[in-house]
């Protein structure tokens, strides 16, 4: 069951924890494998694979990832405030209503992956690939897009108040229910796309429709 704390297997360099519960239980597995991590506060952890992992709830600062994949994991709201990620593969699972704010994600891909309500606020991405998501509620709220694609995912609700775009590609996404439409300026859009936003993109400008 998704919304219970499961077991998660966090790996690296050949050893192996069966962890339950929040990001506390996640930290004391990363510090078995690494005794000088020192927990995940302040941290790099890299090159580890979280397969099947159920981490549900906590609370982490200044937390980088790097060479880190997780496969079928549920990292299910968790809040990170600054760090960041590079070269971090999410494959399935669920992300749903985790947090991150003012991190730096550089060369990660998120490959269908339920992520209802996932927010990345005042972050920077780079290099991000988001295919096949449920990504419903998204909130970049003051967030940089640079060479970011997003391919057949659902954007229904999502929030781009303030969203600044360098590069970002959008292909066989849902806009129903977009907020702050307005900042997708600059952003590629297919135009089979452009019905589902085009309501959006009328009240991000004040425009009524009648």
């Amino acid at each position: 069951m998704d919304d219970q704390p499961g077991s998660a297997a966090a790996s690296a360099g050949g050893g192996r924890r069966v962890v339950r519960g929040t990001v506390d239980d996640l930290a004391a597995a990363v510090s078995e494998l690494d005794p000088d991590a020192g927990g995940l506060t302040g941290t790099t952890v890299e090159s580890i694979v979280l397969a099947g992992a159920r981490v549900l709830g906590g609370r982490v600062t200044g937390l980088r990832l790097r060479d880190v994949v997780a496969d079928q994991a549920v990292l299910a709201g968790i809040v990170l405030d600054g760090g960041g990620a590079t070269r971090v593969r999410v494959t399935g699972g669920r992300v749903s209503g985790t947090v991150w704010i003012r991190g730096e994600l550089n060369d990660v891909v998120f490959d269908q992956v339920r992520a209802d309500g996932l927010a990345l606020r005042a972050c920077l991405l780079r290099r991000a690939r988001f295919v096949n998501c449920d990504l419903s509620g998204l909130d970049m709220t003051d967030t940089r897009l640079d060479h970011v694609r997003f391919e057949d995912c659902d954007l229904s609700s999502a929030i781009f108040t303030g969203t600044q775009i360098a590069a970002a590609q959008l292909r066989g996404c849902r806009f129903d229910g977009v907020v702050g439409a307005d900042g997708l300026a600059g952003a590629e859009v297919d135009s089979s796309d452009l019905a589902s936003l085009a309501g959006p993109m009328a009240a991000a400008l004040g425009i009524s429709v009648v």
